[in-house]
């Protein structure tokens, strides 16, 4: 059964519009609302959020309904020549009208869209609010407001040293005086109004004369002035600036309380395209303040870049930190997913993605986890865009995106993942209002933990440090790997944790332990020395690791301090509680990078991490060039994460043409007793190698080869998503067939059949409520025995020993 969405937010710009007749307008969105109805079939309610402008349209508005505005009718980059670039544009590439003649719009016209927009969802019987959109940047439509008028509000890299990068609208500044009359202002802007009053008076009167319901903040407005770059006005790429911490901090939330006070219509954010913690090291962002302050509906959703540069890890750990906690009175979010891009060249359902569905699988396979272990994945999902760069309305986009958004809902998490990470979402920001040192601590742990997804590390669920002591305690987590920051283990948690290991559970904690507790220290069972290492130093592993077909692993690591937290200082003490499995040295003096703690039935791993990458010299502008490490020169730091869980029963693990082919991002989510495996493949010549507690994972409808080692050995297509119901044991190397078959006799509803067994245990896990159910190897019927096993999941499971053959199980589903 398909679960409800609480909202399908669909996003349109005006090039949909082929004019803004009445007759136009409605046979317009009549046809997006006929278009997007599988989706829409999905939701309890529909949002369409508008991009008219560039933002520009709130701020210039004078409350004249007849007054016509610059509207984003353009492909291309605008506002060139103020130079907010950070490059030249080469003329091609400069805004052009995307059709030969286009007319002007009136905000008359846009309020008649908004009415027929709502008209439409009421006579279809869903309810339907429509939002306005604010964009800080240069490239939607032209802006003389921001470029020309009131340039002062515009944050350009070379003032806080980090060079030139694409100049857009600072939160936080503050308008100079301006006779022209707005609707908030008619006789002019006085002197020194912050821009958080202005826009929130101006959105105030422009949402209600128009009938929106809500106002988007687009690209990290109200969290960063420099939201794509990981630099910002705490950190240059060299060093990081502590002391402009505080008068940040105060800006950024005197813009949140400016804004509030002005406008009663809720508020949406987009976020920047990196983590809570990133976003703390980069730009001091206060975001604990900005959710509990009540100023934002929703928390951020996940960042439409990945197909952009590729980083689909950077997605995946800046939703899953900023959705660890609930803005004050949420209790929903949402997932993006980028389909068109109606102001530039990219169309990303078909030049990107070529129609594969992995970044709707993936974000869709994210959940987080309440004080009680509840597991609450996305309930609103938003398209951006559903017109292209000409305004066209694709029914094939509609069809194929809503399919494939509905197949995930099928599988929506219902239980906790086998990774759980444990998100210090207070604690980053409480520690960086205490102390601005500690700063480049968030930046550098969350900077590792997205290595480590995108080396392969199948984390998808979250919970807040505010949560987890209390779902330990209620045996929510049991059995799971909680995968936790040095500098979030306190006291408090520091015992939840040890209570999880004494349990059996696995506990994996990353990053330096220089500056962390002594509980944290206590529970690793590790010491640090004075002197430290870093730059280019040896690895000697004793995990499993990748094996590349041609060449050999890289056995040299690059540690850049600065960016990682410091040197390596941790030491294993002799006859200490953990020993090392990853050591590093350089001319003779050794660091402990990852160890393993045996407790009671369980363990805690520890890795020390280190930044995936670092900064080319400053150019002649003044521009520091990001540069990820080369993965055929330098070992992976992110996979000893991965290979880490090898040693509490979780292997993950790929087969590799060379060291440098890429790694499998994946998930692994439950689903009503089952394990779902989704993921993004980024070199279809590599293989995934998998085992697990319960046994190699059968994927359903696939083949494997089983290795000798008893894992599982996947060639699986650019995006997959796939049920997994059966686990099993062998150690004779060969081909196995997992394979759906038609369920026999009729009142029976799944079936499915593994064929190359060899003295094999098998484990089925069935839903937890089925009634008959009917095994049988080689044609001959077996009993089925149940076994309530130790995982909390409800289902049932079934568990059959040496098994040579073909073996059949059919249930009925109830």
């Amino acid at each position: 059964m398909t679960a409800k969405l609480r909202c399908a937010n669909l996003e349109v710009s005006l090039k949909a519009f082929p004019s803004f007749t009445d007759a136009d307008v409605r046979a317009t969105v009549e046809t997006v609302f006929d278009q997007w109805r599988t989706l829409l079939s999905a939701a309890e309610r529909c949002s369409v959020l508008l991009w008219a402008s560039d933002g520009s349209e709130i701020l210039d508005w004078r409350g004249q309904l007849d007054d016509t505005f610059e509207w984003a009718r353009f492909i291309g980059f605008n506002n060139v020549a103020a130079e907010p670039y950070g490059e030249d544009k080469e003329p091609e590439r400069v805004a052009a009208p995307f059709r030969a003649a286009t007319q002007p719009v009136s905000y008359r016209d846009l309020g008649r869209v908004v009415s027929a927009i709502r008209a439409a969802g009421a006579a279809r019987g869903i309810p339907t609010q429509v939002g306005a959109t604010f964009d800080p940047g240069p490239e939607f439509a032209p802006s003389s407001f921001k470029y020309e008028r009131h340039p002062e509000v515009v944050a350009r890299g070379e003032d806080v040293g980090i060079g030139p990068i694409i100049a857009m609208v600072r939160h936080f500044s503050t308008l100079q005086a301006d006779d022209r009359a707005y609707a908030a202002y008619p006789h002019g802007i006085p002197p020194a109004t912050s821009f958080g009053e202005f826009l929130g008076r101006q959105a105030q009167d422009y949402l209600s004369r128009l009938g929106f319901d809500y106002l988007w903040l687009s690209n990290g407005f109200g969290f960063s002035s420099y939201a794509w770059s990981e630099l910002g006005e705490s950190f240059d790429g060299v060093r990081f600036r502590p002391e402009r911490t505080g008068e940040l901090r105060r800006r950024a939330l005197d813009f949140w309380r400016d804004l509030s006070a002005r406008l009663s219509f809720p508020v949406q954010v987009r976020g920047t395209n990196h983590t809570a913690g990133i976003d703390i090291g980069a730009d001091s962002v206060p975001a604990l303040e900005v959710y509990e302050g009540g100023y934002i509906d929703s928390p951020p959703p996940n960042s439409p870049w990945g197909p952009l540069n590729e980083d689909f890890g950077i997605e995946l750990s800046g939703f899953m930190s900023r959705i660890a906690m609930l803005p004050r009175g949420c209790d929903t979010y949402r997932m993006r997913f980028y389909a068109n891009d109606p102001w530039f060249w990219q169309q990303p359902w078909w030049d990107f993605y070529c129609r594969e569905p992995f970044d709707i699988h993936l974000p869709l396979a994210v959940s987080r986890l309440g004080a009680d272990g509840g597991v609450q994945p996305p309930s609103e999902v938003n398209i951006l865009t559903i017109d292209t760069a000409h305004g066209v309305l694709d029914e094939r986009c509609a069809r194929e995106v809503g399919t494939h958004i509905v197949q995930s809902l099928e599988s929506l998490p219902d239980a906790p993942g086998p990774l759980v990470w444990v998100y210090p979402f207070r604690e980053y920001h409480e520690a960086m209002n205490e102390d601005p040192h500690t700063i480049a601590t968030p930046h550098f742990e969350d900077w590792y933990l997205t290595s480590a997804i995108n080396a392969g590390l199948p984390l998808n669920t979250v919970i807040s440090t505010d949560d987890a002591p209390a779902a330990v305690r209620a045996g929510s987590l049991a059995g799971r790997v909680l995968v936790v920051p040095a500098a979030g283990v306190g006291s408090t948690l520091a015992a939840t944790l040890e209570q999880h290991a004494e349990g059996g559970g696995t506990v994996l904690v990353y990053g330096s332990l220089a500056a962390a507790s002594e509980d944290c220290r206590l529970l690793v069972g590790l010491e640090t020395a004075d002197e430290g290492l870093d730059g280019d130093l040896t690895v000697e592993s004793h995990l499993a690791e990748d094996s590349p077909t041609v060449g050999t692993m890289p056995q040299v690591l690059r540690h850049v301090a600065h960016l990682s937290g410091g040197p390596v200082t941790e030491v294993s003490p002799t006859n200490g509680p953990a020993h090392s499995v990853v050591t590093v040295s350089r001319n003779g003096t050794s660091r402990c990078y990852a160890s393993n703690r045996a407790v009671g039935g369980g363990r805690v791993l520890w890795v020390r991490g280190s930044a995936p990458f670092e900064y080319s010299p400053a150019d002649d502008r003044g521009v520091r060039t990001h540069v990820p490490h080369d993965r055929s020169t330098f070992a992976d730091a992110g996979s000893m994460a991965r290979g880490l869980l090898g040693l509490a029963g979780w292997e993950v693990s790929h087969e590799l043409r060379t060291p440098a082919s890429g790694r499998a991002v994946n998930t692994i989510h439950r689903h009503d007793g089952a394990f779902w495996f989704s993921g993004y493949l980024p070199d279809t010549t590599t293989r995934l190698r998998l085992k697990s507690p319960l046994g190699a994972p059968l994927l359903q409808h696939t083949e494997c080869w089983i290795a000798p080692d008893g894992s599982s050995v996947h060639q699986l297509s650019k995006s997959f998503h796939k049920e997994c119901r059966v686990f099993i044991t062998q150690h004779v190397p060969g081909v196995v067939r997992c394979r759906e078959v038609a369920p026999f006799p009729a009142h029976m509803s799944r079936g499915t059949r593994v064929t190359g067994l060899v003295d094999a245990t098998v484990r089925l896990l069935l839903p937890a409520r089925v009634g008959d159910v009917r095994i049988d190897v080689d044609g001959a019927h077996r009993p089925e025995s149940f076994h309530g096993g130790t995982d909390p999941v409800p289902h049932r499971e079934v568990v059959l020993e040496h098994i040579t053959g073909t073996l059949t199980a059919m249930w009925q589903e109830i």
